[in-house]
């Protein structure tokens, strides 16, 4: 088997460097180590619970601390709810448009101040009792004192303000019944004094209330004085009582400033000249005689002033009784027409009517019998476009027109026509006259112009044949524009027609044995279609339109044949 040899020992046996041979005694080696081990046990175990107690304590103080926070936290949000519920009384309570209570004006915000404070503490003590503990409670307490301090100084800042502005309002009204009492009393010069002393004691009583110093109180008795003095005296004298002005005003007139007196004095010089004008015209006027007779008298008046004024009163005066004298009449009238409507006589009229209406008389009787006869009456063309004329050109003289007088010569159709038309200009209603004459005026004035251009005076003398030929042309034209149908025609249209009704003639034949006026010509003539008369009618046609006449009811006149006639021969030379 091998053999292992070593060589020369390799472990040494020197001592170890540093040893210590022997060491020294310590309290393990004589026996102490062990009940200081266990000792220095127990005093660990000591410190270990003590730590484990300061946790738990810590602990403990921590969650004490969280709990009060979120109680704190809790109270805190409960008095948010609280501020809110208050907030929710007290806006509207305080700015709602109308119920609110810094909205409410004058009389009304007295006794707000104390109504308030009730609600209030209706209000707060129902919150109160919501919330969960004595603290929210002892909160909400300290939060209603300052709210309701601020609420108390807003509302005693508010209807202070009102109490002020009320007050002055109940100054000025007391000091503007009271001047208005004494100048209606203007008569009694106990109720104007008693009066004015209500106004001035108010005014020393409240003005320096309402901030007025010494200098504007006494500057508004005098304006009150001032203003009730110049109210007296106007009043007196719109009351003819010129003199009792002129004592008042020597009395008071210490009292009254400004402009106000030399108002007052002009016043009072204008009565003086309208009383002795009213003196003068009286007399004048009393004495009798015609206006120029009136006016002749007034003019020989020195005074220029009181000459005018005793001019003006006569002339109003004589219109008056013109109008009067008008009235008077038209109702005569309108009796004795309504007489002969239901009577078909003017028998029924009174003899003293009759006499009053003696220049109508002959209409009336013409009227009665046209009524009698059971015929209509039929319009005379020149009465009827001269009304029309007037209503377009003078308005206001068509307005004083009886139209009753014409009534024997406008069928019903055109004085209701023209009734209606004076009804309205009466009560101004412009818009409705121009339209009803309106297209009158145009067709007036085209058929003017066409006469001119003819060589026919437009404008002859009333009751000529000339102003029946005119009126016979105005006729015939409206009857042509009516019948074009169209609503409104023009004016070359109207133009055309009259150029046709002016430019056709007729011969008409002649009579040497019939040579007086109104009679026929002696020698044959040509004339324009409406220059025909009566006696141009030949007597065989004029039978027949008398028979057509009577058949259709119609009346049978010198004027009513014509027509018809002037219309045929028209018509067949188209």
């Amino acid at each position: 088997m091998p053999v292992v040899t070593y060589g020369p020992s390799k472990v040494g046996t020197d001592a170890l460097p540093g040893v210590r041979k022997q060491s020294a005694e310590t309290n393990l080696s004589e026996g102490v180590g062990l009940e200081q081990a266990r000792g220095n046990k127990f005093e660990s175990l000591a410190r270990v619970g003590e730590t484990i107690s300061g946790v738990a304590r810590e602990t403990y103080r921590q969650a004490r601390i969280v709990q009060k926070q979120e109680k704190d936290r809790a109270n805190e949000i409960a008095l948010l709810g609280a501020q809110n519920g208050l907030d929710a009384w007290e806006h509207p309570r305080l700015y709602d448009p109308e119920t609110g209570a810094l909205n409410q004006r004058g009389k009304s915000a007295m006794g707000l101040p104390e109504a308030v404070a009730k609600e209030f503490e209706d209000v707060t003590g129902k919150i109160a009792e919501g919330l969960g503990n004595d603290q929210q409670r002892f909160m909400f307490a300290k939060l209603k004192q300052q709210r309701g301090a601020a609420l108390d100084m807003v509302l005693q800042r508010h209807v202070s303000g009102e109490i002020q502005r009320y007050e002055g309002q109940e100054l000025q009204a007391t000091i503007t019944n009271a001047t208005g009492n004494a100048i209606a009393n203007a008569s009694d010069p106990a109720r104007v004094g008693m009066e004015l002393g209500r106004a001035v004691d108010a005014i020393k009583t409240h003005a320096p209330r309402l901030g007025l110093g010494p200098e504007q109180v006494a500057e508004q008795i005098s304006a009150v004085q001032t203003k009730t003095h110049e109210g007296v005296i106007e009043q007196l004298l719109a009351e003819d009582q010129t003199k009792t002005a002129q004592v008042y005003f020597e009395e008071t007139k210490s009292q009254i400033t400004g402009p106000a007196v030399a108002r007052i004095e002009k016043a009072l010089e204008a009565g003086k000249t309208k009383a002795e004008a009213q003196k003068q015209a009286d007399a004048i006027i009393a004495a009798g005689g015609t206006l120029t007779e009136q006016r002749t008298k007034a003019k020989a008046i020195d005074d220029p002033t009181v000459r005018d004024a005793v001019m003006q009163r006569i002339e109003h005066e004589d219109a008056v009784n013109d109008r009067v004298q008008q009235e008077a009449e038209q109702a005569k009238l309108n009796n004795a027409y309504s007489i002969v409507d239901r009577t078909k006589s003017v028998d029924g009229i009174s003899p003293a009517d009759q006499v009053a209406l003696a220049t109508h008389m002959p209409q009336l009787r013409a009227y009665a019998l046209q009524r009698a006869k059971g015929l209509p009456i039929e319009t005379d063309y020149p009465t009827y476009y001269g009304l029309m004329s007037k209503a377009g050109d003078d308005p206001a003289a068509f307005v004083k027109e009886n139209l009753l007088a014409y009534r024997a010569k406008l069928d019903d159709g055109e004085f209701k026509q023209l009734a209606d038309l004076q009804l309205r200009i009466k009560a101004g209603d412009r818009n409705a006259a121009d339209k009803a004459t309106g297209s009158f005026r145009t067709h007036q004035q085209i058929a003017n112009n066409s006469l001119t251009s003819f060589g026919i005076d437009p404008t002859p003398k009333e009751g000529t044949a000339e102003a029946k030929a005119v009126a016979q042309f105005y006729r015939m034209l409206d009857m042509r524009v009516s019948a074009l149908g169209k609503e409104k025609p023009t004016n070359d249209d109207i133009q055309a027609i009259a150029d046709d009704l002016l430019s056709t003639s007729v011969d008409v034949k002649g009579s040497w044995w019939n040579v007086f006026p109104g009679g026929k010509p002696f020698f044959d003539q040509n004339k324009k279609v409406i220059e025909q008369t009566i006696a141009d009618v030949p007597d065989d046609k004029r039978k027949l339109i008398e028979s057509s006449l009577r058949a259709n009811g119609q009346r049978v006149t010198d004027e009513t044949v014509l027509n018809v006639w002037i219309e045929h021969t028209a018509r067949k030379k188209r």
